[in-house]
């Protein structure tokens, strides 16, 4: 079933092919589109968390190797340090986990 628009619609972007009326076929399709983009949004931001996790265990790495940093204090932070590559591993873990599961739905 056709809706007629009216002048300036907030409906109006729904009208694909600009003719005036927005169909069933149209609305379903902007739908489609918004949660396709909405997918595409939650995954960058997932990609973005595991990107950071993998760059921010790294840096801890290499500050744990730096000779500015006392032997005492890199024994302090080994008990951390297993905590916080753990933690690191399951969030890049999962969003693999989690990306290769979506990729085959």
């Amino acid at each position: 079933m056709a809706k007629q628009l009216e002048e300036q619609s907030m409906y109006e972007q729904y009208d694909l092919d600009h003719d005036g009326v927005v169909s069933d076929a149209e609305i379903e399709r902007a739908r489609e589109i918004r949660q396709f983009e909405d997918q595409s949004r939650k995954h960058m931001a997932q990609l973005r968390i595991a990107r950071w996790a993998m760059i921010g265990g790294g840096l801890f790495t290499v500050m744990l190797f730096m000779p500015f940093i006392p032997d005492e204090r890199i024994k302090l932070l080994s008990g951390v340090s297993d905590i916080f590559f753990i933690t690191i591993a399951g969030i890049v873990g999962s969003y693999m986990g989690v990306s290769a599961w979506m990729s085959r739905k």
